[in-house]
């Protein structure tokens, strides 16, 4: 699939997922209190590290393995072979932690729900690279529609119709998460049977553990903030402060796309694809400068309808926007870098940006509130985008000058 296509299906697809998204979110927002609408973001970002941490290894490796050509059912039989250790180590690991009172019993329904969560995450995450790397851009797109459809659908039901609460809404992620793996697997298993290539394992820990560190990095980066907040000013003011990061994520979904679209190019060395990064970076840079500018101006009035409840994240939201702007077309070149392999810059950026993070976030909560939060969250990702910009751009011989004027003559994309 070339580019334009490509990018136009995912983009159709992603808005897609963000629109029923902020439905979801609205519901959960509305509905569920605000320690408990807190206490969901901080399940969900914890489940979403532990995915990071013990399987975006494994993604990065898969997709670098597909896009050179290996065979997606050894990738896929490699795969759930891992999972299934993994899945029996995590919850051998709670009900053990559970009985030496390590948490209160009261939770231990939850730790449970997180450890098959992490699992099937880290199964999911791990299918769709491989057809993010065999430049499948259908079931890749296809696939988390498919999954906030369910998600939305049943959190309607548990919530509106039985009334259920945190636990009910944890383990409609969990359903959701298991049927859409299911479908994953079953379309990987099309005209190629599962089997099992040990050699693939050095390869894949070779290149996915470099890329595994750099996404969790990243990661850390964009959320650190949230369990920061959490322990410092409580679980309702990380309810406003997840309603401020909701809409922001919105500003990384185009980078994202773009990204995805692109990495199968650049790990298989396609012809022009320097110009084609460039391009795109550009492009993704003036669309964010005019998302920023819009949710600026209409932010007041997203906020009302959709969470009524937390006007204040409005204020949180605009201290955000002119890091997310930088940090969008740096995302970009990130991905570009990415697909060489991840050379040292993907380490010590995000690393720099986040330890900058923490260092703020520790000095300016205690002064400003949540407002200290946001604010050094955008100094950080500003801080990432400049870093990863800056080398991309050397290595592709291009000034800043040049870059933002269109001037590094990129071949025609519509030829790519």
């Amino acid at each position: 699939m070339n580019f334009l296509r490509g990018f136009s299906f995912n983009a159709l697809c992603t808005g897609i997922v963000f629109g029923l998204g902020l439905l979801n979110q609205s519901l959960l927002g509305n509905t569920l209190s605000s320690e408990d609408f807190g206490r969901l973001r901080w399940w969900g970002t914890t489940a979403m590290l532990g995915a990071l941490v013990f399987g975006e290894w494994l993604n990065r490796g898969n997709a670098y393995a597909a896009g050179k050509g290996a065979a997606r059912g050894k990738l896929a039989g490699n795969t759930m072979i891992y999972v299934l250790i993994l899945g029996i180590a995590l919850t051998g690991g709670v009900l053990t932690a559970g009985a030496g009172a390590y948490f209160p019993s009261a939770e231990a329904q939850y730790w449970l729900l997180l450890a098959g969560l992490i699992a099937l995450l880290v199964l999911q995450k791990a299918f769709d690279s491989i057809f993010l790397g065999q430049d499948q851009l259908k079931p890749y797109s296809l696939l988390p529609v498919l999954f906030i459809c369910c998600y939305l659908g049943g959190n309607l039901l548990v919530l509106k119709g039985w009334q259920g609460g945190l636990d009910s809404v944890l383990a409609v992620w969990v359903a959701s998460t298991g049927l859409v793996t299911l479908v994953g697997l079953g379309l990987l298993q099309r005209g190629q049977g599962l089997g099992v290539d040990r050699p693939l394992w050095r390869q894949m820990r070779e290149v996915g553990g470099r890329g595994g560190m750099s996404v969790i990095l990243v990661y850390l980066l964009f959320r650190s903030d949230q369990y920061l907040v959490k322990y410092m000013l409580g679980d309702s003011s990380l309810a406003v402060y997840s309603v401020a990061v909701t809409f922001a994520e919105m500003m990384q979904r185009l980078p994202n796309v773009a990204g995805a679209v692109l990495l199968p190019k650049v790990i298989r060395g396609q012809q022009g694809e320097e110009g084609l990064s460039l391009r795109v970076a550009r492009n993704v840079f003036f669309f964010s400068l005019l998302c920023a500018i819009s949710l600026a101006g209409v932010g007041k009035l997203l906020l009302f309808l959709f969470f009524p409840k937390y006007p204040e994240a409005y204020g949180l939201l605009l201290w955000m926007l002119p890091g997310l702007v930088v940090a969008g077309f740096g995302s970009v070149l990130n991905t570009r870098l990415a697909g060489q392999g991840y050379p040292g810059i993907t380490l010590g950026a995000p690393a720099l940006a986040l330890a900058l993070n923490v260092a703020l976030n520790l000095v300016l909560i205690p002064a400003m509130g949540l407002t200290g939060a946001a604010l050094s969250t955008s100094l950080a990702y500003a801080l990432w985008g400049l870093l990863v910009a800056r080398h991309c751009l050397r290595q592709l011989g291009c000034g800043w000058g040049a870059f933002l004027r269109g001037k590094a003559s990129p071949p025609s994309i519509e030829k790519r």
